[in-house]
């Protein structure tokens, strides 16, 4: 039905809507597997896209006809298909491909021997020729094409020639039976003279009558033809009305669609309002206890920042005062002691300087948690700052007969926080020391670096080393436990956690390589000072 309607629109040149008919019924024709319609639709639309000049919607077309065609095996159609390709392929001025179609509808139109198709082809091919510009090759095709034509018109000739002989002896016999007729009626009239008047009355009545008859016949006849033109005009009408009626019923349906979906659209964005206002609320009352907890936060660090300002001020000032007391006694009575009173002099002022150094990493470690540490970029001599520690911690490393050597160069200066990388460097001797055997040796020095614009500083022990298990724990305080040193040394596990984060701060980076029982090389970055 739907082919019909498109062929009425299409009669009437209403290309728009007769396509719209023609997608529709082939839309039909696939979902039922229909092979032969969809072949004769696409055919149907690819005329109809090269009348309104979309040929690159009637190349598809075509092509999808051509490949039915070639499916289904029938090379009638597929000339007819490479043909109207062609034709398309010439609007659009795709010559070569014009001419591969047609040479492949020759060679089909050969085979069959099809002579009228062979002309047209011929005929096609030299239009092509034209249009490319190849003048010989358009002439030689005219050329088979006006040999072909001829023949087709002589045979025509003595066809119309043999059927018009046959209408003549027609005619001939015709007359023949006239004459005949014409002759046994002037005979009859002869006899009706002969009769008398009342034949001959007889007889004008008889020709009036067929003349009436005659007459009667002709408006029955036009009455027959009004008729039919009325049903057709009927039949047409009826098929407008029908599609009309289609027509309102799909913008019944699409209209039914469209409220559907703004309804449920509405009924989302209804339901997302609720739910967003409900998540608000809940983020509101969040945000409420959000901002309890940071003033119970707040009071808690302003607590834990006095509780640490007690311990810096009262535990940092007795330690200090007995580290002197121990300094006084050294310089001024060490003679004096006994010699059994010196060692355990020595053991305590070593234990009171671990506990000062313990105490000054906790401290120091909780003010990088509370963000409270700036660093103060300078000028920083490395030898100097690595001999003045060495120089703090010489007595703790003779009682382990430990030889510290600084091998930085005199000169070499780094841009850091003086008191932080002197902390750093004063932490990560005391470890070498603490792990390191009697008699070992610990070394401070340089390690060329191909980034000229920093510079690396090692500190390397010959002490007990560790596994690449405890490398990756060092700077993690939850895995990272406190081990023992040579001399049953104890240790809160801050200090390297400390220095990590202080050569951080300080625009560096610490990398710490060991092996068990070789030793542990610490490497600490800095920028490099150009002056």
């Amino acid at each position: 039905m739907m082919n019909e309607i498109g062929f009425i629109y299409w009669n009437y040149n209403q290309y728009k809507r007769a396509i719209s008919f023609y997608e529709k019924s082939l839309k039909l024709n696939i979902s039922i597997e229909n092979r032969n319609g969809m072949a004769m639709i696409h055919n149907n639309l690819g005329m109809l896209y090269a009348d309104t000049g979309e040929y690159e919607k009637a190349l598809y077309h075509f092509t999808q006809t051509l490949a039915a065609r070639r499916s289904q095996k029938e090379p009638y159609s597929i000339i007819s298909s490479l043909i109207n390709r062609s034709v398309v392929y010439n609007n659009i001025k795709k010559y070569n491909l014009s001419i591969n179609d047609l040479q492949e509808a020759l060679t089909l139109a050969r085979e069959l021997n099809d002579i009228k198709q062979m002309a047209s082809t011929y005929a096609m091919l030299s239009e092509t020729y034209e249009k490319l510009g190849n003048v010989d090759e358009s002439l030689k095709y005219f050329t088979l094409y006006k040999t072909f034509y001829d023949d087709l018109k002589k045979k025509e000739v003595k066809k119309i020639a043999g059927d018009l002989e046959s209408e003549s002896l027609k005619k001939q016999l015709a007359e023949s039976i006239a004459k005949m007729k014409e002759l046994e009626l002037e005979k009859n009239e002869r006899k009706l003279q002969e009769n008398g008047k009342e034949l001959l009355s007889e007889k004008q009545k008889n020709r009036s009558l067929y003349q009436d008859l005659s007459n009667a016949e002709m408006i029955l006849g036009l009455q027959k033809r009004d008729l039919l033109i009325e049903k057709v005009n009927a039949e047409i009408a009826e098929a407008k009305n029908s599609v009309l009626e289609k027509e309102k019923k799909f913008v019944y349906i699409i209209t039914g669609i469209i409220i559907f979906f703004v309804l449920m659209v509405a009924s989302i964005v209804y339901l997302n309002s609720r739910k967003i206002k409900a998540q608000n609320e809940q983020l509101h009352q969040q945000n409420l206890a959000i901002e309890a907890q940071k003033e119970q936060l707040t009071i808690s660090n302003d607590v834990k920042n006095k509780i640490f300002s007690i311990i810096a001020h009262d535990l940092r000032g007795p330690i200090a005062s007995l580290q002197s007391f121990f300094d006084i006694i050294e310089e001024d009575y060490y003679d004096e002691i006994p010699e059994d009173l010196k060692d355990i002099l020595s053991q305590l002022k070593s234990g009171n300087a671990q506990i000062s150094t313990i105490l000054d990493n906790l401290l120091n470690w909780a003010k990088t948690q509370m963000s409270e540490l700036t660093p103060k970029i300078q000028e920083v001599n490395i030898f100097d700052l690595v001999e003045e520690n060495i120089n703090l911690l010489q007595r703790l490393a003779e009682g382990k007969e430990i030889t510290i050597l600084n091998e930085i160069p005199s000169n070499l200066k780094a841009n850091s926080d003086l008191e932080m990388t002197k902390i750093v460097f004063r932490n990560l001797i005391q470890n070498a020391i603490k792990f390191t055997k009697q008699k070992g040796v610990i070394k401070v020095q340089v390690n060329p670096s191909e980034d000229k614009t920093k510079v690396e500083l090692m500190v390397i022990d010959s002490g007990v080393g560790m596994s690449e298990e405890k490398v990756n724990t060092l700077f993690n305080l939850k895995s990272n436990k406190s081990t023992y040193g040579t001399n049953n040394e104890k240790g809160t596990g801050l200090g390297l956690v400390l220095c990590n984060d202080f050569v951080k701060i300080c625009g560096g980076k610490l990398k710490v390589t060991s092996k068990l029982n070789i030793g542990t090389t610490i490497t600490v970055t800095l920028n490099k000072n150009d002056a």
